[in-house]
């Protein structure tokens, strides 16, 4: 018995060694998560930038083609966010060091920044 138990273990360890080499070093498993989820999301479907979200990346200094790399920085705050909202669930995602937050909607077919807003920086933007 104490054999069986010893090739079982021994077996068990080699696999589990095996598994880790071929499947699991290196790579992360963000993507599991849900704010990652959301933020994959948005920005594979190539959000629709409003009048107002526009005007407030101009106040702000801000590119329209760098939108993708402040999603990957920012939080999604499910908190503040509206996920339960119909037709588009509204999501607001926030980047504390820089302290901004863009107003996102997902609806079926289109993902929309409604607003973009930094801290301490006014825009007069309606």
């Amino acid at each position: 018995m104490a054999k069986r138990f010893f090739y079982y273990i021994v077996g068990f360890t080699i696999g589990a060694i095996f598994i880790y080499f071929l499947l699991i070093r290196g790579r992360s498993f963000n993507f599991w998560m849900p704010g990652e989820r959301v933020k994959t999301e948005i920005i594979e479907r190539k959000p629709v930038i409003s009048d107002k979200a526009i005007c407030q990346l101009a106040c702000l200094n801000l590119n329209k083609d760098s939108i993708a790399s402040i999603i990957k920085k920012s939080e999604v705050n499910f908190d503040k966010s509206k996920v339960r909202e119909k037709p588009c669930k509204i999501y607001l995602l926030e980047i504390n060091a820089e302290k901004t937050k863009m107003n996102f909607s997902l609806c079926d077919t289109v993902v929309l920044l409604n607003s973009v807003n930094r801290e301490g920086q006014e825009c007069d933007c309606n």
